[in-house]
């Protein structure tokens, strides 16, 4: 997707892809990672999830990606925090307390705005990501997190002809396709959630499997 055409979502409150709670899979999960007091979540593609300030709740610190001012403003108008507003030569960053949301593109992102983080959080940032540009954000990913950084990642996958996307369909083959060089890969669990997404199957789908993957950086094949 263009990014005026990510904008333009959010201008146009074509937000579907927002969740209104806090992600099942991030809080049964998050655990699993052993993060102290402190650590810090990276977040690409953020929007204004509800997931943030779980996470801020939780003790960690949060640092988050997005496009759209509108996105990121709403998150901070949701949750009544107030913040500080910094500009760069990159980015527009938002602060308050233990949350950092960046404005701006993801791929000027450099590994010295991330050298803190311990885990990637991706629950609508890849399979935002169009086929086409799928590599290159794999890519940057890993070339602008520690060696120690891992990540929970969240993906959907159907049958791409019978809807566009996005969000389009990312499949088991492609996640290890993207990251088995530098992760060690393990599928918590694979769920259909097409009853539960009644929306898409408005849109013809017939099938929607969502996939939860564990991913730990340094132990690729």
């Amino acid at each position: 997707m263009q990014a005026k055409d990510w904008l333009a979502r959010w201008q146009e409150n074509r937000i579907g892809f927002h969740e209104g709670d806090v992600n099942p899979h991030l809080k049964r999960y998050i655990k699993d990672f052993e993060l102290k007091p402190g650590d810090r979540v990276f977040m690409p593609l953020c929007g204004k999830a509800h997931d943030i300030a779980w996470l801020a709740g939780q003790g960690y610190g949060v640092i988050g990606i997005e496009l759209s001012a509108i996105a990121i403003e709403a998150f901070y108008e949701e949750f009544n925090l107030q913040y500080q507003q910094f500009q760069s030569d990159r980015f527009v960053m938002r602060k308050s307390d233990n949350i950092i949301l960046l404005q701006g593109d993801y791929f000027d992102l450099q590994s010295e705005d991330l050298e803190a983080c311990k885990l990637i959080y991706d629950r609508a940032a890849l399979i935002a990501i169009d086929e086409s540009n799928r590599s290159r954000y794999s890519s940057h990913m890993q070339s602008i997190t520690a060696s120690d950084c891992d990540m929970l990642l969240v993906t959907l996958d159907y049958d791409q002809e019978q809807m566009s996307g996005p969000p389009f369909s990312v499949s088991r083959e492609d996640v290890f396709e993207h990251y088995q060089s530098e992760y060690q890969i393990q599928v918590m669990e694979e769920n259909d959630v097409l009853d539960e997404q009644s929306r898409w199957r408005k849109q013809g789908l017939t099938a929607l499997a969502e996939t939860v993957f564990q991913l730990r950086r340094g132990k690729g094949e």
